[in-house]
């Protein structure tokens, strides 16, 4: 594709103006679109593993870890954005099952687990909940890289770096079940989950050598911005063997996951409709309120629990526990709905995402994409992962 595809439709040839103006905007927001991509994986990790591994605290250090995690956790709400869009609500009662329905079933499911359910269920619910949960970020990983190849014009990734990204999470879930599940899951899995760990552990290290391979076996079709987010992502899960720390196994690269989000939602806000200034506020506005209340709501529900009040009244507490698994169904739902909502390979979607991408995708870019079962740029979804 040449460059001409990155314009804005109100300069075009047929209007007798340059495109230069659109060009040089085109490429000064891709250049800020990957740079925040980069700083927003980039930073968390660095912060987590930072005072994981060093054990230094201090109230500035501690301030910055409760902002970061809310808003790795408040990434889920921004997905409610999509409900309110004028836009995308044709593609809502286009497909109810996947946009309305099966969100209900996994919320209501979800909290009667919780509500009614032995731990032994619900420690199976978690597994389950765990390993979709990092399968979604790795196919997110997935997600940024093309888009990451398509800003630099090198059209979708290569087999093997694909191939090295989707390794790379298969190796994070197989560490996901010893770091989440202890504590949580029966005695007589963790010697299990112990070997899965190991397994995972030496895989990683194997891949790092595959991954150096590919950007060797790829440097014609590739850049150095192309790279430092291959290397970025291939390591995305790596944390989670570096310590049994949950601020450094878990956390670094979940919150790198979760401002990741907020970066392409932010953008999908900022062009839902260009007609005016004002409009452009309010989603905005509509976004972030969206993120900030609800997600507050999500993170603070299980601090209810502590309350004395709740805690005698039989009624009250199996009502939190509902909510409190609510809040991990709609998790849940929130893989579903952006699963749906960044499936680039149907028409509705596709339209959708190139007019608020418009300065990377174009609407003639070939769509070379796998099914995958969650939210991820530029690619499918068309089945939900096996626990």
């Amino acid at each position: 594709m040449n460059q001409a595809h990155y314009t804005s439709q109100a300069s075009s040839p047929s209007t007798g103006e340059s495109l230069a103006p659109a060009v040089s905007n085109s490429e000064t927001g891709k250049r800020v679109f990957l740079l925040s991509l980069l700083l927003s994986t980039w930073i968390p990790m660095a912060f987590f593993i930072f005072i994981g591994q060093s054990g230094v605290v201090s109230f500035s250090l501690e301030q910055i870890k409760i902002v970061l995690l809310f808003l790795g956790g408040a990434h889920v709400q921004a997905t409610l954005f999509f409900y309110t869009d004028r836009d995308f609500r044709q593609q809502i009662s286009e497909n109810r099952i996947r946009y309305v329905y099966l969100p209900i079933i996994l919320i209501i499911g979800s909290g009667l687990i919780f509500a009614i359910a032995s731990t032994t269920i619900q420690a199976y619910l978690f597994l389950f909940y765990w390993a979709w949960q990092a399968y979604h970020y790795g196919r997110q990983n997935v997600g940024i890289y093309s888009f990451t190849s398509l800003a630099q014009r090198k059209g979708p990734p290569q087999k093997s770096e694909r191939l090295a990204l989707e390794l790379a999470t298969y190796c994070g879930i197989l560490g996901t079940f010893k770091i989440m599940g202890t504590g949580v899951v029966p005695v007589y899995l963790q010697g299990f989950f112990d070997v899965l760990y190991r397994l995972g552990y030496f895989s990683y290290l194997a891949l790092f050598i595959f991954g150096i391979y590919a950007c060797v076996k790829n440097i014609r079709h590739t850049t150095l911005t192309k790279t430092l987010f291959f290397l970025t992502l291939l390591f995305f899960f790596y944390p989670i063997y570096l310590s049994n720390n949950i601020l450094v196994a878990f956390s670094s690269y979940a919150i790198a996951h979760g401002l990741q989000y907020i970066i392409f939602m932010m953008v999908v806000s900022v062009n839902a409709e260009r007609e005016t200034v004002r409009q452009t506020i309010r989603n905005v506005v509509k976004l972030i309120l969206l993120t900030l209340l609800v997600g507050f709501a999500f993170y603070r529900v299980a601090d209810l629990k502590g309350l004395e009040f709740i805690r005698q009244q039989a009624l009250l507490a199996r009502s939190l526990d509902f909510l409190v698994g609510a809040v991990f169904g709609a998790t849940m739902a929130h893989f579903v709905i952006d699963a749906g909502a960044w499936r680039l390979s149907k028409a509705a979607p596709r339209a959708y995402m190139v007019k608020r991408f418009g300065f990377i995708l174009d609407a003639r870019d070939p769509v070379e994409v796998r099914p995958d079962p969650t939210v991820s740029p530029y690619q499918r979804a068309d089945h939900l992962p096996h626990g």
